[in-house]
């Protein structure tokens, strides 16, 4: 048997909740982007009412404007926007209350009292019809095909404004896939990190990688935030990742010769610490890069800070990085961070301190993560914030 026209609009639908949940958007809070957009649209139509609104499987949630106490979500069978999503075009209802479709929907019958609505289907990936921006009244009227043009435009300017979130969202996620995995050495090491970006990705970036007798770990800051920030992070991620077992001194320099033509040209450069750990006597290699944020925190109160005059990749050929050599002793811990976790506290290098105190007031990784994601919640750092933590565990941890 041939599909069906009910198939045809199942399978229609199907792809439109999809192309709605992977972008991500529903139960989202008010943002600027869209905010001004339905501004615009109640001045330049002189309606009461203009809203960006998405449809999913049994709710209509309005996304902007967003009201102080009023619920967002509503019931998708009592939505004018449900019928704008199932078709391409702008969707205009001169007289609800003539109109056989909506006369008897509760939006119509009591509050607000609809009578005049206007909306235009917004799809993001495939033609699938996700949400709309919609113009209501509470008295009957027309749309001129000059207006219906104007909102047609302010509906490509929504879906552009989706495109980007999508974009973002997607680059996001992928950083984030792309971090690794908190681990346990069978020697009795723990290695994790943690990252949070200013903006939508961060030009940070924390590695680790293990073998049998040896855990290296790298923690680098590009110069900048956001994307152009997290090309470079990602071009020094995949030099380091191409040079696996070498000196933490000769990495460094072989891979500030790899990407010193990209960082000129970019008119950026990195700062870094990049170490090596023999895990059978706890012996740390390291090279740093300009960086200068990286600490041991001893088991008897006392911290030595892991710093170097040597500079950050990208600004010569042949800078000449330091080979430096220090202990960890089972129940310290290795300590570094990026620049941006320094504003959580003074923004000076004594913050530095105050990080290795939340470290040993901290009973793991998984609280310390915790605190310092409650910080940024509450400060809003205008910076990525990224840390690397190594401990040296006094008993000898099991094989994972």
């Amino acid at each position: 048997m041939g599909e069906t026209t009910m198939d045809r609009s199942e399978a229609r639908e199907r792809l439109r909740l999809a192309a709605l949940d992977d972008l991500g958007i529903m139960g989202t809070g008010a943002e600027e982007r869209f905010d001004r957009i339905t501004r615009m649209a109640k001045q330049l139509f002189g309606v009461p009412i203009a809203e960006i609104n998405f449809i999913d499987q049994d709710h209509q949630f309005t996304k902007s404007p967003q009201s102080p106490g009023a619920a967002p979500f509503g019931p998708r069978a009592d939505s004018f926007c449900d019928v704008v999503v199932q078709q391409p075009d702008i969707l205009v209802v001169p007289d609800a209350l003539e109109d056989a479709r909506f006369a008897h929907r509760g939006s119509v019958t009591g509050d607000p009292h609809i009578r005049f609505y206007a909306g235009r289907p917004l799809s993001v990936a495939d033609g699938a019809q996700v949400g709309t921006i919609c113009l209501v009244d509470t008295a009957a009227r027309d749309l001129t095909l000059e207006d219906q043009d104007l909102l047609d435009e302010l509906g490509a300017w929504v879906e552009r404004e989706l495109r980007q979130v999508h974009a973002a969202d997607h680059a996001r996620r992928t950083q984030q896939q792309m971090l690794p995995e908190p681990f346990t050495h069978e020697d009795g090491f723990t290695v994790a990190g943690f990252t949070r970006p200013y903006s939508e990705v961060a030009g940070d970036f924390f590695t680790s990688v293990s073998s049998r007798e040896r855990i290296d770990v790298t923690l680098t800051d590009v110069m900048g935030k956001g994307y152009s920030a997290a090309l470079i992070a990602a071009t020094v991620r995949a030099a380091f990742q191409a040079r696996p077992g070498w000196e933490p001194a000769a990495a460094v320099s072989a891979v500030n010769e790899q990407v010193l033509a990209d960082l000129s040209a970019t008119g950026t450069f990195a700062t870094l610490f990049h170490a090596a750990l023999d895990t059978r006597t706890g012996l740390l290699r390291y090279a740093d890069a300009g960086h200068g944020l990286s600490v041991v925190i001893r088991t008897d109160g006392t911290s030595e800070r892991l710093a170097s005059t040597d500079l950050p990749i990208g600004i010569a050929q042949g800078g000449g990085w330091t080979a430096h050599e220090t202990t960890l002793n089972p129940g310290d811990v290795l300590f570094t961070c990026s620049d941006g976790a320094l504003d959580l506290y003074d923004g000076t290098l004594g913050a530095l301190d105050e990080l290795a105190a939340l470290v040993r007031r901290s009973a793991d990784d998984a609280s310390l993560f915790a605190a310092l994601s409650d910080a940024i919640g509450a400060l809003r750092p205008e910076d990525d914030v990224t840390v690397l933590v190594a401990r040296r565990h006094e008993k000898k941890a099991m094989r994972p």
